[in-house]
């Protein structure tokens, strides 16, 4: 899949400048075009992979090129001045091959909170390919972060079709802090869109799946306008070379047998497969919802061709629908011929019961 990718505010700009180096860094490509737009000069300045001509300052009347200090009615008063300057800059990216644009911000600022849903929606007056948002909430209780992310979430709702929520305070340690655990934090959520984005983008013969994740899986998975979270998981395969003990007769039998030394144990290779995707849709999430309160997911299966055995991808799918109830569920696979790791993402779309949200929410009630 295809995407143009556009980070609002500092959040959502560090997001972006970091998938731009992990695209840099794949087999395959993802990322058609990308650029961060933001109200901070600095934070602009300080991004280390995008190219200075993919870095759009905006509302500098409003702000000096200081940010917003939070304030979201400043957010949307830099958008609203220089609404048709943002939109220009964001149309260089979207040519013809484009098929979604994903929007990255973070909720809690000025800049996220208040520019995004309108971005969105000076977008979709002229596109009709899908715009998505990649949400991140804040961590902590703070009053101003929660009312930003709310009222940024409900205004969002109307203009994207599809948001992916990232929960900071989910992900952070004891003790941690957002600023001390940004490099984990991005990673995180960068690891796990790339692999969603790139799933179906073979770049030899040896790397095309038995079942192809291809745009339209993605985008019927997560296009109805509401909450998607990512699960992930992967772990490392033992290959021959782990396997044997450097002996004379093992590189003999490499030499002379060596299609039967790539033969995979259908039991281990099944077994591997099972406890990946359990750890990936049982362990920890972007944000946590309850699972079967979605009523979509796609899962994407990816390593080496021997060990993506395709009873073992089908049982995989089969137990997807049991765990969340939902006869709705998309896979496909994703070889790795040259590399030796197991790994399983899935998209949980359409989730509604989200206790993030909820804590939020009553955030912003007390605080009324």
């Amino acid at each position: 899949m295809q995407i143009a990718a556009v980070g609002i505010g500092g959040a959502g700009g560090r997001i972006v400048d970091r998938l731009w180096r992990d695209n840099e860094h794949r087999d395959t490509t993802y990322l058609g075009a990308a650029c961060v737009v933001d109200t901070d000069t600095q934070a602009l300045d300080e991004l280390d992979a995008l190219p200075g001509d993919q870095r759009h300052a905006f509302g500098l009347l409003e702000t000096d090129g200081n940010g917003t200090d939070g304030n979201r009615t400043n957010g949307i008063a830099a958008i609203e001045d220089e609404r048709l300057e943002v939109r220009r800059a964001i149309d260089s990216l979207v040519t013809s091959d484009i098929d979604a644009i994903v929007l990255v911000a973070g909720l809690a600022g000025g800049t996220g909170s208040g520019a995004t849903a309108h971005i969105a929606d000076a977008l979709g007056e002229i596109y009709t390919i899908p715009i998505y948002c990649v949400s991140v909430l804040p961590a902590g209780w703070d009053d101003d972060a929660a009312a930003n992310t709310m009222q940024a979430l409900r205004s969002l709702e109307a203009t994207v079709d599809g948001r992916i929520l990232f929960d900071n305070e989910a992900w952070l340690g004891s003790e941690q802090t957002v600023e001390a655990a940004a490099e984990t934090l991005n990673e995180t959520v960068v690891t796990r869109l790339g692999t969603l984005f790139a799933a179906g983008e073979a770049t030899e013969p040896g790397a095309v799946g038995q079942s192809v994740v291809d745009a339209s899986e993605i985008i019927n998975t997560l296009s109805d306008s509401g909450f998607a979270t990512l699960g992930y998981a992967s772990q490392e395969l033992e290959t021959d070379e782990d396997a044997g003990d450097g002996t004379v007769i093992d590189h003999l039998r490499d030499r002379f047998f060596a299609d039967e030394s790539d033969d995979v144990d259908e039991i281990k290779a099944h077994n591997a497969v099972e406890t990946t995707l359990r750890r990936a849709v049982r362990g920890k999430l972007t944000a946590e919802c309850a699972r079967d309160s979605a009523d979509r997911a796609l899962t994407v299966f990816a390593g080496p061709p021997t060990w993506l055995i395709r009873d073992a991808v089908t049982d995989g799918r089969r137990w997807l629908g049991d765990e969340l109830q939902s006869p709705e569920i998309r896979s496909g696979d994703m070889p790795t011929p040259d590399r030796s790791t197991l790994s399983v993402l899935v998209l949980l779309s359409g989730v509604t019961e989200l206790p993030r949200l909820a804590e939020l929410e009553t955030v912003v009630e007390e605080a009324k």
